[in-house]
């Protein structure tokens, strides 16, 4: 039993003690850290998947007033007046292209990413975005069909989008790590393959697309067609 001091209370705690405490509440505190970053990151993705809903609503909006989807952004310079503007039609093919956040009055990029101050910077979180190019030249008709071959799979390779669903334009967020995985790092013009899925330890890209379908019944519905 511990002595009691000159005026009868217990000494403060030991070396000893205090390392226990410590090493106690280091478990504790990395016992909830990994929740709480667990619901950051879910509330993010949830955030995530609602701005891109809208954009794909903003796009649809877009070729309701003009006939066409917008050409991707390809200016890299901040300081350019031309800067979250689509490159003006036709499409510059084969540029790696972002979605012309500042023609469609929506933000630049993101949960995960930051603004650019230079044209060197990182394309940190910024929205890709691919049209097929038959969709943002001139007016889409009734007899206007994709030729770009964009296609998207899922992680074991299995086709998601058909000839039929026919895709027109392919929009995603490079997620929580910042870059694109899977075929979505890979895509060329030659071979436009998208990859869309849950989130994996290897994958945590958020994708959507724009079906032929989809476009073509919004426009017949506005009377465009």
């Amino acid at each position: 039993m511990r002595p009691l001091s000159a005026r009868g209370f217990i000494p403060g705690f030991t070396l000893i003690e205090m390392a226990i405490m410590l090493v106690v509440l280091g478990l504790l505190t990395g016992t909830f850290a990994v929740p709480l970053a667990a619901r950051i990151e879910a509330s993010q993705r949830r955030e995530a998947d609602v701005l891109l809903d809208d954009i794909t609503e903003a796009l649809i909006g877009f070729a309701l007033l003009h006939g066409r989807l917008p050409c991707p952004s390809t200016e890299a310079d901040p300081a350019s007046p031309a800067y979250g503007l689509e490159h003006p039609p036709p499409c510059a093919a084969g540029i790696p292209g972002y979605l012309p956040w500042r023609t469609l009055a929506l933000p630049a990029h993101d949960p995960w990413g930051s603004p650019r101050a230079s044209a060197a910077a990182p394309w940190t979180g910024h929205w890709r975005y691919l049209p097929d190019k038959n969709f943002t030249t001139g007016t889409i008709t009734l007899a206007t069909l994709p030729s770009g071959n964009l296609q998207i799979r899922d992680h074991d390779n299995n086709p998601i989008t058909t000839d039929t669903s026919r895709v027109v334009a392919v929009l995603y967020s490079s997620g929580p790590n910042r870059r694109d995985d899977g075929r979505n790092a890979a895509w060329s013009p030659t071979s436009p393959v998208f990859e869309a899925g849950e989130a994996t330890p290897a994958f945590d890209d958020l994708l959507r697309w724009i079906g032929h379908p989809l476009i073509v019944a919004r426009l017949a519905r506005s009377g465009r067609l």
